[in-house]
């Protein structure tokens, strides 16, 4: 951040309107002891002199630069640089934008692309703004499901969703009076399925469908949009309601947030979907225009009367991800899907190849997959760092693999080898 000093001017009028005559009053309440003695004018360096000390200081800094395989919900994606380019201009980043959808006529339209990428993207009818990531997402279908079912206080939660998602959902209905199950009844309000799932498969949603339509459950199904790329959709499969979080197009990982939660619905249940809706309208002069549409503001702060308890949605987040929707477009996204699944499938023949490693070969997989080895997941974890790769993420005895577009052929032949070194240990 640039500095420019005040002038004396400057210094002068705001003296004045503080009422004292001098900063030296202004420090007054602080004990002369704890007070440095003003420097001369002609002390230290110029601006010029204090740039240079300071690269000169960054330079003698040095970063472990590792190699990341960590997905689980959250991956490393290429961000197009036309999404800082165009999300940091005026007419979108205020500190207004990342949360309300009506700051502006080019904001709401904005919101209303995302809708229909989204909808395009997941097959299904109508979409809303946005959510707070994909975990929300789930919930607030969990919710939305309840609502539709008037009478049903049963929900299937699959063991193959997230932990994070999992806990949110059962925190959102801990009060709600709603039993989890693993099996279907007259009783079950809705199915959560997630395709792919944790560990990265595909699920036979056409088949969990199904089974849910014979006793009048809906079907919610969470997946990585990006999937849609190559695989069926919720539109295709049956599903009523799609969610998940947006954040593998345009939102660098980023500690962990802000991300984007997407919720698309069948058209029937429009009036029950939460959160923000942008439609387009007409003025009276017959020129396009855009607005908050089928609930008021008022309506998302009505107590138990509201649909949620989302006020908000994410404007900035779902732009940038509408931006590189559109910058790849019909056509590159099933090409950028298809790139993630083989680069995935590489790395994953190529461990099971290895003695002392089991590579998940069950089921089919998107970008990431299970791998098991015979040496403690501890000694495994600390192999890998000390090659400045970080492996996957733990889940129990296992490791879950992301691979993505960023990855390389000599990047992925480097863990191989590494793995490969596993035996001396």
């Amino acid at each position: 951040m640039d500095f420019i000093s005040n002038s004396e001017i400057q210094v002068a009028e705001m003296l004045k309107t503080l009422g004292i005559s001098s900063v030296d009053e202004l420090w007054s309440a602080i004990p002369l002891a704890l007070r440095r003695p003003r420097p001369p004018s002609d002390d230290g360096m110029s601006e010029f002199e204090g740039l240079q000390m300071m690269e000169k200081l960054a330079a003698e800094n040095t970063i472990l630069d590792y190699t990341c395989y960590l997905g689980a919900g959250a991956y490393e994606h290429h961000v197009p640089a036309v999404v800082s380019s165009l999300t940091s201009r005026g007419e979108f980043l205020t500190s207004y934008t990342p949360y309300q959808a009506e700051a502006s006529q080019g904001l709401l339209q904005a919101m209303f692309e995302f809708q229909t990428a989204i909808c395009a993207l997941t097959g299904m009818e109508v979409a809303n703004a946005s959510v707070y990531d994909g975990a929300n997402a789930m919930a607030e279908a969990a919710l939305m499901a309840l609502r539709l079912q008037k009478g049903r206080e049963e929900i299937v939660l699959g063991e193959q969703i997230h932990p994070h998602y999992r806990a949110v959902v059962e925190q959102y209905t801990r009060y709600q009076g709603v039993t989890f199950s693993q099996t279907l009844s007259s009783q079950t309000a809705a199915v959560i399925v997630q395709s792919p799932n944790y560990w990265g498969e595909i699920v036979d949603v056409r088949a969990i469908v199904q089974a849910a339509k014979r006793v009048g459950a809906l079907v919610i199904q969470c997946a990585n949009p990006l999937a849609y790329g190559l695989f069926e959709t919720p539109g295709e499969t049956g599903v009523d309601i799609a969610v998940g979080d947006a954040q593998p197009f345009g939102i660098p990982l980023q500690f962990g947030g802000p991300y984007v939660g997407y919720m698309a619905c069948r058209k029937e249940y429009v009036r029950q979907l939460p959160g923000r809706i942008v439609g387009e309208t007409t003025d009276t002069e017959g020129k396009r225009g855009y607005v908050l549409t089928l609930q008021a503001r008022e309506q998302h702060i009505r107590r138990e009367k509201a649909t949620s308890n989302i006020c908000t949605n994410q404007a900035l987040a779902a732009l940038a991800s509408w931006i590189t929707m559109a910058w790849y477009g019909k056509k590159g996204i099933p090409a950028l899907a298809l790139t993630n699944y083989q680069r995935a499938a590489y790395l994953k023949q190529q461990l099971a190849s290895l003695p002392g490693i089991t590579v998940n070969s069950n089921s089919s997989h998107f970008n990431e997959f299970t791998v098991q080895f015979a040496k403690p997941i501890s000694n495994v974890i600390a192999h890998f760092e000390k090659h400045f790769i970080l492996p996957g993420v733990v889940d129990q005895d296992r490791l879950i693999v992301a691979v993505t577009e960023t990855k390389s052929k000599e990047q992925l032949d480097r863990y191989v080898e590494v793995a490969r070194g596993l035996h001396t240990l």
